[in-house]
């Protein structure tokens, strides 16, 4: 049987890409990101599919490959800060791994962040600054966060050291079984 997926999830600019990659790296695993999984599947950015088709389309994208990636393949994968928000998303990607969830101080991510445009969940409004909207949306998100198990905090910690954290804590949880 191929070993359990490592997924990758957290609240926007706390590193999922890079972390993804790196672990599987590490791994010597494939890695798939989902929001380029579904660049890549409909040939339009992020911000053209909320443009054109709206948040809710882009849910259902992330919904089926979550959906397709339910089993185990021994794969890491990264999703989109909203991907985990919906429990069906959750159970499917728990059903075929672990999911390790990556936060930061809001401050650092609106540090991260500055800059940024791909992001359509941050654009400001009219007086709003970046760390509000940050703040509205982790509010909006955090009972949802709360159910995925592992946590892994990234404020001021090199990728080299979160990846070893992770690789630590899933290599405990292959032994135990869980």
């Amino acid at each position: 049987m191929p070993q359990r997926n490592l997924v990758i999830t957290g609240f926007v600019g706390t590193g999922k890409t890079t972390i993804g990659r790196q672990l599987a790296a590490r791994l010597g695993w494939p890695f798939l990101d989902f929001d380029e999984e579904i660049v890549r599947r409909t040939g339009r950015s992020i911000p053209e599919i909320f443009e054109r088709d709206g948040e809710e389309a882009f849910r259902a994208m992330e919904a089926a490959l979550c959906q397709e990636w339910s089993h185990p393949r021994g794969w890491v994968l990264a999703t989109g800060g909203g991907t985990c928000i919906s429990p069906t998303n959750r159970a499917a990607l728990e059903a075929g791994g672990y999911l390790f969830f990556l936060y930061a101080d809001l401050e650092e991510i609106a540090r991260r962040l500055t800059g940024a445009v791909d992001r359509p969940l941050l654009r400001l409004r009219p007086g709003e600054t970046l760390v509000e909207r940050l703040r509205s949306l982790w509010k909006a998100r955090e009972d949802a966060y709360r159910e995925i198990p592992h946590w892994v905090d990234t404020t001021g910690r090199s990728p080299d050291a979160v990846v070893e954290e992770i690789l630590q804590r899933y290599r405990s949880l292959e032994r135990e079984g869980k």
